[in-house]
């Protein structure tokens, strides 16, 4: 009896709140365009810089070794910090879950 009450407490609050959503929803998909037409922008935005890109770098006048140790630089100078972050955040959770 009381499980039937709390199913029908708690469907009326859902219609309620799709009812309530419903005008926000129609505003929301008339207003914002497409998904596919957002990834579609940033393929395309991936494909004009990559044309450049080539050319970009044969002006600079380096050589394919100064570009790869440019590279693997700022690899290491992006993930050394984040690799340390993970384990300092392991730490301490695995700190805060033993007994």
């Amino acid at each position: 009896m009381i499980n039937a009450i709390l199913k029908g407490i708690m469907s009326m609050i859902v219609g309620l709140v799709s009812v309530i959503l419903a005008p926000i929803d129609a505003i929301i998909t008339t207003a914002l365009p497409g998904l596919d037409s957002a990834f579609t922008a940033i393929g395309n935005m991936f494909k004009i810089a990559s044309n450049y890109i080539g050319f970009a770098v044969s002006m600079t006048g380096l050589s394919n070794e100064t570009l790869s140790l440019i590279v693997l630089f700022y690899t290491f100078k992006l993930t050394v910090p984040l690799m340390i972050s993970s384990v300092k955040s392991a730490i301490k959770w695995y700190d805060k879950i033993k007994p």
